[in-house]
């Protein structure tokens, strides 16, 4: 039988928490989603073994859902997991709500779901606050290299662009959204090309998630697509990368438009 969690949230809708709530589901688990408006009492259950909750900013709202979960917590006839995840203000203000032997263990924003799955399959986790975020191992860079990532699932197209840039630059790959945001918290990018369409999350997906979380919100990110439609071109540039080029772009011309990025020139691509 799968483990029931649930996971409670600001916005069911938030594009990082349908992330998080994907790879959770994709790792196994059964996973209901609810507003944190809502009386702690309305949804609990008996078969709800792990409660994690997701702090996007803090109300008095918040402040009275999270007072009501300390007396669901603590009955002592239910094995009960919580989890927090949010930033450090986030975290302190919930500390000032909640027992903190009640809390299993808190996660920094940003988010590393390996480090939240690893967690989860603890049997008997102690919380410690200072030791949250778990940091993966350095994944060794050349300092003298500027740093590429490649999202794309097409494992082909991936392989080949990758081909093209590793002799200029530190390259990672990612085939899809989870796994490129995993990355991200161990190695620090330059740069990030990524593909427009893509299963459960889409490449604009991914660019409204690092957008939305302060240590990402100012990576570079420059779509690659193979979809020449005005209106997808428009949709890309509503929500304001880097830039875009499609994927039948010649590999000369990507990389020298890659160069001229990293050199502070305009890319071929905007409208003069």
């Amino acid at each position: 039988m799968k483990t029931k969690i649930a996971f409670i949230c600001e916005e069911m809708n938030h594009f990082l928490v349908r992330s998080m709530v994907t790879e959770l589901r994709e790792s196994g688990y059964d996973v209901d989603v609810y507003p944190m408006s809502v009386n702690a009492y309305s949804f609990i259950s008996s078969k709800h073994g792990i409660f994690i909750i997701y702090l996007d900013g803090f109300s008095s709202d918040s402040e009275k859902f999270l007072g009501s979960l300390d007396i669901v917590m603590g009955d002592k006839k239910k094995e009960r997991r919580l989890y927090l995840i949010g930033t450090d203000e986030n975290l302190r203000q919930a500390n000032a709500c909640i027992e903190q032997t009640l809390v299993t263990h808190a996660f920094r924003r940003p988010i590393n779901m390996e480090s939240v799955l690893k967690e989860l399959s603890i049997i008997n986790p102690s919380y410690s606050y200072d030791g949250s975020l778990k940091i993966a191992d350095s994944t060794v860079q050349d300092s003298s290299r500027k740093t590429l990532l490649i999202v794309d699932d097409d494992d082909i197209y991936l392989r080949t662009i990758e081909n093209w840039f590793t002799d200029e630059y530190n390259v990672y790959t990612a085939a899809s959204v989870t796994s490129a945001l995993s990355l991200l918290k161990k190695v620090h990018t330059d740069l990030i090309l990524l593909d427009y369409e893509m299963p459960l999350l889409s490449g604009l997906d991914f660019l409204r998630i690092l957008r939305s979380e302060p240590a990402t919100e100012k990576i570079p990110i420059i779509f690659l697509t193979a979809k020449d439609d005005k209106e997808i071109i428009l949709e890309i540039l509503k929500e304001g990368p880097t830039g875009y080029l499609l994927k039948t772009t010649a590999p000369i011309l990507l990389k020298h438009n890659i160069k001229n990025f990293f050199e502070g020139k305009e890319l071929w691509w905007k409208d003069e």
